[in-house]
């Protein structure tokens, strides 16, 4: 199964609150919003890519990736071009991935799973005038001790 950009359903929630994700600056529980929370769900993989907040003052975007029960925090920015008349082309720019020590052995299944969601992460576009989605890596990850 692949990666799909969707509203948490209903059916998710209880499991989107056990994740445990806290917001952006780590110190209140991230919170579900009813109708407009996303994600990216790779379900068969048992892998979430949430939003958590950022993106304004010269702060990066910060995305979760939730993978098995471990939280790697993601940087990032987001750009574009077009308009909803011709179509929007965006642009994911992935700062910083800080793989934890016991999984540093997966950090290119990691990048791969991180390239794959945002690849179809539609970000505040609308899906209908968006017309590409690109993920431009500008770091590799790092170990995290």
């Amino acid at each position: 199964m692949a990666f799909i950009y969707e509203v948490v359903p209903e059916k998710d929630h209880d499991f989107f609150i056990s994740m445990g994700l806290k917001n952006c600056w780590g110190n209140d529980t991230l919170t579900l919003s009813e109708g407009s929370t996303k994600w990216c769900a790779d379900r068969e993989r048992n892998a979430y890519i949430v939003n958590i907040g950022g993106g304004h003052d010269d702060m990066p975007y910060f995305h979760d990736l939730w993978w098995n029960g471990t939280v790697i925090r993601l940087e990032t920015l987001c750009g574009g071009s077009g308009n909803y008349e011709t179509g929007v082309d965006i642009i994911w720019f992935i700062q910083k991935i800080p793989v934890p020590k016991e999984l540093w052995r997966y950090r290119d299944e990691i990048r791969d799973i991180i390239n794959e969601a945002f690849s179809i992460n539609s970000g505040w576009c609308n899906k209908k005038h968006l017309r590409s989605v690109k993920v431009v890596f500008e770091c590799e990850p790092t170990i995290e001790e």
